[in-house]
């Protein structure tokens, strides 16, 4: 094993904005690729079963089939739901579901 170790100097303050970037990268990279079961989903949107079973026969909000297994993106979701003029949805913006 052959490694090379780099010393550099940085002040408290650059070490604490790298630790934070890198943190908050990692933290966006978990969030996007979140997806979410049918039940979180509903507990999400705030609807029924039977009324995400409606929207998702009707195409209006898009989701991934898994085997068979159904998962959707909350951010896929919110965007579908403003775009088609949902009037419960069309003001409220994206949050974090867990």
């Amino acid at each position: 094993m052959n490694e090379q170790l780099i010393f550099i100097s940085l002040s408290k303050d650059e070490l604490q904005n790298m630790i934070t970037d890198a943190v908050k990268q990692a933290l966006d990279t978990q969030k996007e690729k979140k997806l979410l079961s049918f039940k979180e989903t509903c507990n999400f949107l705030g609807c029924s079963p039977s009324a995400l079973n409606k929207w998702k026969s009707e195409n209006r909000i898009p989701y991934k089939r898994l085997g068979k297994r159904i998962f959707f993106n909350p951010k896929e979701i919110m965007e579908a739901l403003k775009e088609s003029g949902y009037k419960k949805f069309k003001e409220r913006s994206y949050k974090n579901p867990l």
